[in-house]
């Protein structure tokens, strides 16, 4: 009976970015998943900073209007959490029942976690045994007040929390996890979840979460770059910035008649160097004595991978395959709303958030 009633529950996955805020509503289908319902609005300026709520009655307002744009009608939400604050390792310690792990977690996470234990939610999941009698385990942390003002807003709007989610995780979900064979023949990838004030970057090695970092560098350090050198408007800086071919740069000819990218190519060769050195800091990592499976695929998603030739850039800098796909390349993935979402590369953590309660289900 419990099954049948979560299946006339109504789910609605909200990623609140400080830039725009998406909603998506998913169905299980027999052949895979149907966007039944979509939305993207700007975010209220200035009232998400650095992953934290700090004007929710505002934020409220705009998911309420991103809901009524959708044609949503729910009553529970899922929502992700990601940026510095918010800790994502896997680490190995002595094997224990899951109810004495529960008990010592806030003990074990304070050797990881950077910030105050105290001031933190902390969650794990026992990945599976490691040898000398351990375990593998991922445990997550975040800040409680990025958690809560973020329930705050979205309460506000007449909705249940039911999750709490990583973006990374939630991407993963949608991008990797539901595509069959986007990553076949590939022991170890980096996802790469370029927003717009953070890029996250995650190793998945066989088939488990290696590593998530946060970078600072994402598509509001590019917009304002081309806004502070040619005194534009943001909207301005955007629109021009959507306009670009990055192709010209991975093709290694400096782009002297092109301005912009010339401006551009500092501020994404440096993310590019964050990204490298993460993947560095993943091969360097010890498993059982031997080096990890070398990342030989990266998958772009989100938002600000959407600019032309990007991915061909950082795949040439970095000598990796790169591919940027969203949700909509998945032919399992159905979507007949009207909005144009192009491939979905920034539905991607809304829509994947939004997969989370068919977890419990399955």
């Amino acid at each position: 009976m419990s099954l049948r009633l979560f299946k006339h529950r109504s789910f609605v996955g909200i990623d609140l970015g400080a830039k725009a805020i998406k909603v998506v509503q998913i169905d299980r289908t027999q052949v895979g998943w149907k966007i039944a319902h979509a939305a993207s609005v700007a975010s209220p300026r200035d009232a998400i900073k650095e992953g934290i709520v700090v004007d929710p009655p505002t934020v409220t307002a705009a998911i309420k209007d991103a809901m009524t744009v959708a044609g949503i009608h729910a009553g529970s939400a899922i929502i992700g959490v990601s940026g510095p604050q918010v800790t994502v390792r896997n680490v190995r310690i002595p094997k224990m029942a899951e109810a004495t792990l529960r008990k010592s977690i806030r003990f074990e996470a304070s050797r990881y976690v950077p910030s105050s234990i105290g001031d933190s939610y902390i969650e794990f999941e026992i990945v599976g045994d490691a040898p000398d009698d351990q375990m593998d385990v991922l445990i997550v942390a975040s800040p409680i007040d990025l958690v809560d003002s973020r329930i705050e807003a979205v309460e506000g709007a007449g909705l249940v929390v039911e999750y709490v989610d990583i973006d990374a995780f939630a991407s993963y979900r949608s991008v990797i996890e539901a595509n069959d064979g986007v990553v076949t023949g590939h022991d170890a990838f980096a996802l790469i979840e370029i927003g717009a004030t953070a890029t996250n970057v995650s190793v998945v090695s066989n088939g488990a979460f290696a590593m998530t970092r946060s970078i600072p560098t994402a598509g509001q350090t590019m917009t304002e770059a081309l806004r502070n050198y040619f005194k534009l408007s943001e909207e301005d800086a955007e629109e021009g910035k959507s306009q670009l071919d990055f192709t010209e740069l991975a093709s290694g000819h400096k782009p002297l008649e092109n301005p912009p990218l010339r401006v551009l190519q500092p501020h994404v060769d440096e993310l590019v160097r964050e990204i490298r050195r993460s993947l560095n800091y993943y091969q360097s990592q010890q498993v059982d004595g031997n080096p990890p499976p070398p990342v030989t695929k990266l998958i772009v998603t989100g938002g600000s991978s959407k600019l032309k030739g990007f991915n061909e850039y950082m795949g040439s800098k970095l000598g990796v395959e790169t591919v940027a796909i969203g949700v909509l390349d998945n032919p399992r993935i159905a979507y007949t709303g009207h909005e144009d979402f192009g491939s979905g590369q920034d539905l991607a953590v809304a829509s994947g958030l939004a997969m989370r309660p068919f977890d419990k289900a399955a």
